[in-house]
Formats: C-alpha cells, sequence, structure tokens
C-alpha cells in the first residue's frame, strides 16, 4: 500500500511538472520571441510566474496537505529550490542565447536546467517539505 501512495504521488507531481513546463514554456516564449525581452529576462519571470502556482498544486494535490502553510518549513524551501532551478538554468539560457539567437535554443535550455533538478525537487517535497510524520506503532502485546 505504502508503494501506491509513492507511485501515485510520483504520477501527480509528474503531472504538476508537465503543467509547469507548460506555463514556463508559453511565458518564456512570449516574452522572448515575442516582447523581445532579453533571455535572462524571460527566463526569470517565466519560472517566478509558474513558481506559485506549482507550490500550491503540488501541496494540495499531490501530497494532499491541507493545514496550515509553513513559510519556513514549506514556502521558503520551495522558492529556494526553484531558484536553484532559476540559477541553472539561467546559466543554460545565457550560454544559448550567446551562440544562438533561438527562441527553440532557449527553450530547451530552461527544460535542461530544470529537468536536471528534477528528481531531486520530488525527494525534497516527499521526504522534508510535505512529509507526514510517521504514525505510531501499533504493539500487538495488549496494554494493561
Amino acid at each position: 500500500m505504502r508503494r501506491w501512495g509513492l507511485l501515485s504521488r510520483l504520477l501527480g507531481f509528474s503531472a504538476v511538472s508537465a503543467g509547469t513546463v507548460a506555463v514556463t514554456q508559453a511565458v518564456l516564449l512570449v516574452a522572448y520571441a515575442v516582447l523581445a525581452w532579453p533571455a535572462l529576462v524571460a527566463n526569470a519571470v517565466a519560472v517566478c510566474v509558474a513558481a506559485g502556482p506549482a507550490y500550491w498544486a503540488n501541496r494540495r494535490w499531490v501530497w494532499s496537505r491541507t493545514d496550515r502553510h509553513s513559510l519556513s518549513r514549506e514556502i521558503l524551501p520551495f522558492w529556494t529550490y526553484s531558484l536553484a532551478g532559476l540559477g541553472v538554468s539561467s546559466v543554460l539560457v545565457a550560454a544559448v542565447e550567446a551562440w544562438w539567437e533561438s527562441a527553440a535554443a532557449v527553450s530547451a535550455a530552461n527544460l535542461t536546467g530544470f529537468g536536471l533538478l528534477w528528481i531531486g525537487k520530488f525527494v525534497l517535497l516527499e521526504r522534508v517539505l510535505f512529509a507526514r510524520p510517521p504514525s505510531p506503532v501499533t504493539s500487538d502485546v495488549p496494554q494493561r
């Protein structure tokens, strides 16, 4: 039963990630290709626009957390990891833009940066941010 729960959360996390990628890519491509913003600015805006809904969807839908949000235990670590992804993807986006002024190349660089951190983010959410305290172990020995 425990394995099914983990698989279910991994599938849910994958679905949320797919939605986050769609939002990030849409904002990135509009900002870069249509509005002609520099790649780094477009990338930063795209990541920040998508991070809030990603936090909420993962917390509520994937990990079924409805209790109060914790700034120090959930929100700040989530944003810190998101900003780490922004850092990695920004390095890649800047390098790609220096070689090719191509929206497809900038998009691929963004996807690569976040793809590199994807498993780590799942582990962070599963084991730290949204982890539930272990349930008490019951004993087969009758209590007096």
